[in-house]
């Protein structure tokens, strides 16, 4: 709880590319309804990026749309905190503090961290391996209790609440247990039928314009058992990437009418996949308008006033870490 009894509410996305479906339907989304009882503290996750050895300048140009991007989905500044995390640099200082209590083998177990390791060998950098520290440090510096993330961040948020307890009994009882956001477990599958993911080139950005998002949707994996246009398909088990989006947009009146189209052989691909891009377009418009229409010096003023309330935030918790850890 903040000092007006609300429940604190973090979440953050690494500036690593150009937001897409994946990101609005795993978390965004959820962070709007959540300012009217919650206080929160929305932040993109450039020390988190840095794992991964972005070039700067590209580094530097991912981060101010991913602000812009939070702000046209209807995060509202004077309610919410948005902030780069690295102007809080006392999430770093309690990252150091916190690893006083962490073991090597857990983080060396972290599933999340086998699978970075797995898929780049020749990176394995001591970011990655202390990447759920840093995480549970947004979280706990703020004292948050709800935790909105994509269903692939759940077991970090797992280790966020290990490492507070674990603080907790060893020193004084200081950090909140962090939980995450119910129902928050979505994975929008990429339109190859894979992850989404920002580098792996099989996503619908959130600004794509409507011509590129039909031509996207287009090429999306469908039902492979499906050979010509009037063969019965099974969209629930074998579509690898457009019912998916049906299933998310939809109503389910048009959820029902797509099932049974597929299954009678009545709606061919073709035309699922012309009805789910006007979906996405329709869905994505509004946002791309509000989008373009802030003015990047407006919202670096937003970050600049963020972060200072941010730091207000960050600081009691940092000082009573340091008290009850001897560091007066």
């Amino acid at each position: 709880m903040n000092d007006e009894g609300l429940p604190v509410v973090v979440s953050g996305i690494r500036a690593t590319g150009k937001l897409h479906l994946g990101n609005y339907f795993g978390a965004i989304r959820n962070f709007f309804p959540l300012q009217e009882k919650h206080q929160c503290f929305f932040f993109v996750a450039d020390y988190h990026t840095l794992t991964t050895h972005p070039d700067p300048d590209v580094l530097r140009q991912n981060r101010l749309p991913i602000v812009k991007t939070f702000l046209a989905t209807g995060i509202d500044p004077n309610r919410s905190v948005v902030y780069y995390q690295s102007s809080l640099p006392e999430v770093a200082e309690l990252t150091l503090l916190l690893g006083m209590v962490v073991q090597l083998g857990e983080l060396e177990r972290c599933t999340t961290f086998k699978e970075k390791v797995r898929e780049n060998p020749d990176n394995v950098n001591h970011g990655l391996l202390t990447y759920p520290v840093l995480m549970a440090s947004d979280i706990l510096i703020h004292r948050a209790t709800i935790v909105p993330v994509g269903s692939d961040q759940i077991p970090h948020v797992e280790m966020a609440r290990a490492f507070a307890h674990r603080f907790n009994h060893l020193y004084e009882n200081i950090f909140a247990i962090p939980k995450t956001l119910e129902n928050e477990a979505v994975r929008l599958p990429g339109l190859d039928g894979s992850k989404m993911g920002k580098s792996h080139n099989n996503g619908i950005d959130l600004l794509d314009d409507a011509t590129t998002i039909r031509e996207k949707v287009k090429s999306g994996l469908t039902d492979t058992n499906r050979i010509h246009r009037n063969d019965p398909g099974d969209p629930l088990n074998n579509c690898g990437s457009i019912y998916p989006l049906h299933n998310l947009l939809c109503t389910d009146q048009e959820i029902i009418a797509i099932m049974q189209g597929c299954k009678a052989g009545t709606l061919s691909c073709v035309e699922c996949k012309q009805m789910a891009a006007e979906k996405v377009v329709a869905l994505l418009a509004p946002i791309q308008e509000k989008y373009y229409s802030y003015n990047d010096d407006y919202v670096r003023d937003v970050l600049v006033e963020c972060a200072k309330r941010a730091k207000v935030s960050a600081r009691p918790t940092l000082h009573q870490v340091r008290q009850a850890m001897g560091l007066d």
